[in-house]
């Protein structure tokens, strides 16, 4: 049993923090969350490990509900940087099934919960290079193999698919736009889904491609939305509980990636060399060749630039009507790290710092229909949280300057701790 007394925590559920608590673990559990009162520490049970820690702010581990990762070195990195949980998106029903297996045992990567297969249009978004599912379509060209594809992919043993609705047009003009699903297909995979117990996450940034994955009984968008959203279409979200996952950081990176690599870059953590990015790689990300590629790639950008403030105005009016808002974060460049950039955009879109944590937590756990398990730090919770040296209410930066890492009631990491003056 281990306890930590003194720190100031921040349990998830949008409280307000508590001041000199006591946060008693035992084995994989939360046992307790109190104050410290010399009451309280003197009743801890006789081999209690008692840490100090004074002036420290203790937070849940971070869970990043949209990601994608590229390498096993990816998920190293995220837990690193505090992420103790993600939702993978992934192609493959059986091997994104076999990792999460594995990740359950693992003491070195998050816990994985994919988002498989990801379904698209033949040619569309999701099918330039990446690979198949050998057991089932990921391009089914009707309802019928729609159908027939999400009842493999349940006995497969996913929880989750994902699907494509989006030609990229937002992103790709004046390149030709990329095929996309048709309605009848989509709306079969929803609903073949929904019978089998399925999660459907859907990728559609544009807004008639949203309104239709939202009729269709999606549960969670899987971006933001880049038009004003309308009163109608909020309402129906409130009411079937429809996950809203805005990545904003995807929309800034894409709207102008040079501004966007130079502030992630301002924070010296990032950049330090003992903990952030290696050295080939922050002189890549800082070439002009690398700016200058997403522009050639995603030639729209000023298209994107444009739509940054209804992104951020749509954030507003979902959380303000109460719309579940998960923070998901599909950053390729910055794995791990993007969730406190992401917390960070909320908080300069207008929520408060309680609530760009909550995202990251509890209605993160709450989309993977984990919450009950993991998300906020109360009594019965599975013991995953982050121990920083700073408070993360005054600068959302403060995430990153993480002492301990525990995952399942186990000290994990960071790799390296440093403090930076």
């Amino acid at each position: 049993m281990i306890a930590f007394r003194g720190a100031t925590l921040i349990d998830g559920t949008g409280a307000p923090p508590l001041p000199n608590a006591l946060f008693v673990i035992s084995d994989e559990r939360i046992l307790s969350v109190g104050p410290a009162t010399a009451e309280a520490v003197k009743a801890l049970p006789v081999g209690t490990r008692v840490t100090t820690a004074d002036r420290k702010w203790i937070i849940p581990g971070l869970i990043d509900a949209h990601v994608h990762a590229q390498s096993e070195d990816d998920l190293k990195t995220m837990l690193n940087w505090g992420v103790t949980s993600v939702r993978l998106m992934t192609e493959d029903v059986a091997a994104a099934q076999k990792l999460a297996r594995e990740s359950i045992g693992r003491r070195d990567i998050p816990d994985v919960f994919p988002a498989a297969p990801i379904f698209t249009a033949k040619g569309g978004w999701w099918d330039q290079g990446e690979p198949s599912d050998r057991n089932l379509d990921r391009f089914p060209a009707t309802p019928a193999q729609a159908r027939a594809a999400v009842r493999k992919a349940k006995a497969l043993g996913s929880g989750e698919i994902k699907l494509m609705l989006d030609d990229m047009s937002w992103c790709r003009d004046p390149k030709p736009p990329l095929p996309r699903m048709k309605p009848d297909v989509a709306k079969a995979l929803i609903d073949e889904g929904r019978r089998a117990g399925l999660r459907a996450t859907v990728h559609a940034p544009k807004l008639a491609d949203a309104k239709e994955a939202v009729a269709a009984g999606a549960t969670a968008l899987a971006h933001g939305v880049l038009e004003p959203l309308d009163g109608a279409t909020i309402a129906v979200m409130k009411k079937r509980n429809v996950f809203y996952i805005p990545t904003l950081d995807i929309f800034e990176f894409l709207a102008d990636t040079r501004a966007f690599v130079d502030r992630v870059f301002t924070d010296s953590l990032v950049t330090w060399p003992t903990r952030g990015l290696p050295k080939d790689v922050l002189a890549r990300y800082r070439s002009k060749e690398y700016s200058d590629g997403y522009r050639q790639r995603y030639p729209n950008f000023e298209n994107v630039k444009r739509r940054l403030p209804a992104l951020r105005e749509n954030l507003q009016k979902l959380h303000a009507a109460g719309v579940p808002v998960a923070l998901g974060t599909d950053m390729w460049a910055f794995p791990g790290l993007g969730v406190s950039i992401e917390m960070d955009l909320y908080v300069n879109a207008g929520l408060s710092p309680l609530d760009a944590i909550r995202a990251a937590t509890r209605t993160s756990a709450r989309s993977l229909g984990i919450d009950d398990d993991r998300g906020t730090l109360e009594a019965g919770k599975r013991a995953d949280f982050l121990v920083l040296s700073d408070d993360p209410l005054k600068d959302f930066r403060n995430v990153r300057r993480i002492t301990d890492v525990y995952r399942n009631g186990k000290r994990v990491g960071p790799i390296v701790t440093v403090t930076i003056e």
